[in-house]
Parts: structure tokens; sequence; C-alpha cells
């Protein structure tokens, strides 16, 4: 993220459920990604040349909303950076405004429309009431201990009782983690504490890279699209300022 040429020391690893072999029907989201990042924190500052009081956190989406469970779990963290941190109201909610904003892109004939959004609603009511067989996957994330998970946890209360530095950015062009239904909760949240920092980037995606007119997950496969540099230079301005 350009952190390094700075004297960033950055550690990165493949989530969980991306390296190995899984059952997604029997995780929660502290299978798939708190537990994870709270060992790779203890190896992190094993390092030499780390220093070890100013280790930061900087998730994304999921990640991102979990970050202040996992300084809460630290207990050493120097602050926590939250990229368009979602899902952030109801889960099912979140998932059918997806489907829908996905649905309205595509060429659809009225009863093609109809179906798909049928489709997203049955989803959507399955994750919201949990009726989730045992060995069942849905959306390819979990299973019903997964999305009950999800549903028990308010990441915005969680880092309102954070004390250390936090920063939340959102695109302006995100329909899976959105401007509009994410990011005013956040900002209701936090927007009172001092040492909070709310960004919300012109153009940019879920993934912050650049662009024009309804998002797609298209898009992110575009080579040309990379991570926005304002947001590099936003991490590492508030990592240094913090360390």
């Amino acid at each position: 993220m350009g952190a390094a040429s700075r004297g960033i020391a950055v550690l990165r690893y493949d989530k969980r459920t991306n390296a190995c072999d899984v059952d997604r029907s029997d995780v929660t989201v502290n299978d798939v990604t708190t537990d994870d990042a709270v060992t790779a924190l203890k190896r992190l500052r094993s390092q030499e040349g780390v220093a070890a009081d100013s280790v930061f956190v900087v998730g994304h989406s999921l990640g991102g909303v979990l970050a202040p469970r996992i300084a809460t779990r630290d207990e050493r963290l120097a602050g926590v950076l939250m990229l368009a941190p979602g899902p952030t109201r109801p889960i099912a909610e979140t998932v059918l405004d997806q489907r829908r904003h996905l649905i309205e892109q595509q060429n659809l004939s009225e009863s093609e429309r109809e179906e798909a959004l049928a489709n997203a609603r049955e989803r959507a009511e399955k994750i919201r009431s949990l009726d989730i067989d045992d060995d069942e996957v849905v959306l390819g994330l979990g299973g019903r201990e997964y999305f009950q998970s999800l549903a028990e946890y308010d990441g915005p209360e969680a880092a309102a009782e954070l004390e250390i530095p936090r920063f939340v950015g959102q695109g302006d062009r995100d329909y899976q983690v959105t401007p509009d239904g994410d990011f005013p909760i956040w900002r209701e949240t936090l927007s009172d504490q001092s040492n909070v920092r709310l960004e919300l980037y012109e153009g940019l995606n879920h993934l912050f890279q650049d662009g024009t007119g309804p998002s797609t997950g298209a898009e992110y496969f575009n080579a040309d699209a990379v991570f926005d540099q304002r947001v590099v230079e936003d991490i590492t301005t508030f990592v240094e300022r913090h360390s």
C-alpha cells in the first residue's frame, strides 16, 4: 500500500477461508477473521525492528468492522483503521440491498428481474431468521453460526468503547458497504470523539478504486484500477501521527 516506503512495516496474510480447506458451515466470524488477526499481531511484534508499542490494525470490509473486536482482544494496539467497514446494518438488509443494486445494473426483463429479486429476498430471509441447515453454507460465506455471530456483534458500538485512535474510510461509490446506509452510522456513533477521523472518498468503490457511475463487481478485476493514492496517504499519515 505504499507504507513500507515510509518506514512502516506491514504484515499481510491470506484469510483462512482463502488459504485453507475450511468447513464454512461450522465457522464464526472469530474463526475466519478475529482469531487469526490476534495471532498475526503477536507474530508481528516478535519481529526484529518492529516497534511493539506502535502496532495498528488496518481492516477492510468484514475485517474493518471486526477491527474493534480485534483491538479488544489484543489490548495493545496503538490504533485501528477501518476501511469500508461492514456489515454495519443487519446482514440480511445489507445482502438484499447489494443484490438489488446488482440486479438494477443488469439488462433483465421484468419477469427475470422479479425472479432475481424473489431469490434475493428468500436468501435474505434465511439469513435474518437463521433458518439454515446444519451443513448449509449461504452465499459462500458461512452457515448458521457465522450469521448468528455477525448478528450478535455491533461494530460501531464496539469502536465507540475504544480509547485508541480510530480511522474510518468509505468510498462514495461503494454498493457493498454504502455511504448512505452504513457510513452515517459510523459518523453518528463516533463523530463526537476527538481521536476519530472519518473520511468519505469521492469516486471510490468498495476496493477503493476510482471510477464513475454505478459500481459493479466486474470493475474489481480491472488491472488498471488500483488502490487509490489518497487512501494510502491518509493511512500512512494516520499511523505516523499516532505512533
